[in-house]
């Protein structure tokens, strides 16, 4: 319907405070194009005023109050608005909102359009299809970010064989937001397979390992934490688990060089262990990469009993020196102390340097797998296992002549390291039935499967299974 815009005789203060009260989403004035908009919806029955006075104000205010109730106000889009919502004239909040929403639009709807124009007042689509008049065109309005549409025709007459499964539209950062709510689950792992199996179920979308892989990377951190993160998770971690101790370093620039972490009850648990320490490291395959180190032990029920955990840049002797300084720090030391390794040398380095009184032993199935590599008979590692293993010194040297008589270059090999470090029988100390490493790979295998995840969902799968671990 017309309405008519008559020049208005001079509007008492009461008629302004009347209009000064009709709200626009939440506010009482909108500035468009620099101009003060005041819409208000007139029934064809209302009749023009074209005279205000003092006399019917009271009239006016009624009508107005009633107008107020029935009009619709001005509304402010965003990307997730239906459509609708969508006609000439709606608005939204900025340029992105725009693209992201017609983007989706084309996603759910299998059909791609091109970009006619676009700059930083104006943003024009039509549909791939020449022969489709779908399209839309719309204007920045001044002084602001809000994008006005002017123009559009929804219906697409496009062939079907336009239709797309797999669309240029859908980047790994627009679908990224399609997975936010299965990351909320700590106890869910959402792998590229599950993605690409879900956007085909859910959209009839066919996209790619690699575009999922990366979607996954890119909202990953909203809900699953950043290094950023840390500080605030460990001081969490520390006020729910009494006596827990952390440590972070980072370097001048503020950016992250290590991690250590012992719970409470771990701190607690370890001088009812036996006191052998095993040490192993895995690699992490997240976005950042990194080691992840771990130190167990047994308890007096011959079960795993974690005691720590630490991340790194890599394995080197800053790294592990770190490491067992803040394991110090947690846990202290514990008389006729057995650290029980690989054949790392930073390793050896970093408990040389801080556990100077402990003694460390070697794994003999890393040694074995040395033997294997330098293509040792099997007779002879046979040999080897049983020198290893034997509980009196005169049993170890027999086996030792056998492998003398065998080979004598794999005898001058294993001198290199001194028997007290891999042979039972020559250990200074007790070694608790245990000279491999094995307790502690097991434990690696624990978060084998959460390797690519971003750090802080890393640290809740490990607690996690800690727990199911314990109970």
């Amino acid at each position: 319907m017309a309405i008519d815009v008559v020049e208005a005789k001079p509007i008492t203060e009461k008629v302004l405070q009347t209009f000064d009260s009709i709200q626009v989403k939440g506010q009482s004035i909108i500035d468009i194009n620099n101009e003060l908009v005041l819409s208000i919806q007139v029934l064809e029955s209302a009749p023009v005023i074209e005279e205000v006075d003092e006399k019917n104000s009271t009239q006016l205010t009624r009508r107005s109050s009633n107008s107020k109730q029935k009009e619709s106000p001005t509304t402010i889009l965003r990307e997730n608005a239906s459509l609708d919502e969508i006609k000439v004239g709606s608005i939204f909040d900025k340029k992105k909102s725009i693209i992201n929403y017609f983007s989706n639009l084309a996603i759910k709807g299998h059909f791609e359009f091109k970009v006619v124009r676009s700059s930083s007042t104006r943003y024009s689509l039509k549909c791939n299809d020449d022969r489709c008049e779908w399209c839309v065109r719309a204007f920045r309005i001044k002084d602001s970010t809000l994008f006005k549409i002017v123009k559009i025709k929804k219906n697409h007459d496009c062939s079907v064989n336009t239709m797309k499964v797999d669309q240029r539209h859908a980047t790994s950062k627009l679908i990224s937001d399609y997975i936010i709510d299965n990351l909320q689950d700590p106890r869910f792992e959402v792998t590229p397979t599950f993605f690409m199996a879900e956007m085909q179920k859910l959209h009839g979308l066919d996209i790619g390992y690699h575009k999922a892989w990366r979607a996954i990377q890119r909202a990953s951190p909203l809900i699953r934490g950043t290094y950023e993160l840390l500080s605030s998770y460990l001081y969490m971690m520390k006020s729910k688990n009494p006596e827990t101790y952390t440590n972070i370093k980072i370097d001048d620039n503020n950016r992250f060089l290590y991690m250590f972490y012992a719970y409470g009850s771990s701190i607690a648990g370890w001088n009812h262990c036996r006191p052998v320490i095993a040490i192993d490291a895995t690699f992490l395959k997240s976005k950042y990469h990194g080691v992840l180190m771990i130190s167990v032990s047994k308890d007096v029920n011959n079960q795993i009993f974690p005691l720590a955990f630490g991340i790194t840049e890599s394995e080197n002797n800053n790294s592990y020196e770190c490491y067992f300084s803040e394991l110090r720090n947690a846990i202290g030391s514990r008389d006729n102390l057995i650290f029980l390794l690989d054949m790392n040398e930073s390793i050896t380095h970093g408990i040389t340097n801080v556990y100077p009184e402990s003694h460390h032993e070697i794994c003999i199935n890393h040694l074995e797998q040395n033997l294997k590599r330098r293509k040792v008979k099997i007779e002879v590692i046979k040999l080897f296992q049983s020198a290893a293993r034997v509980y009196k010194r005169k049993e170890f040297n027999l086996y030792v002549s056998d492998i003398t008589k065998f080979d004598m270059e794999t005898f001058d090999y294993l001198m290199e390291e001194p028997p007290e470090k891999w042979a039972r029988s020559c250990s200074p100390r007790r070694r608790y039935v245990m000279l491999t490493t094995n307790i502690v790979e097991s434990m690696n295998s624990v978060p084998l499967e959460a390797r690519e995840l971003p750090i802080l969902r890393m640290m809740d799968f490990i607690q996690v299974k800690l727990r199911r671990l314990v109970l």
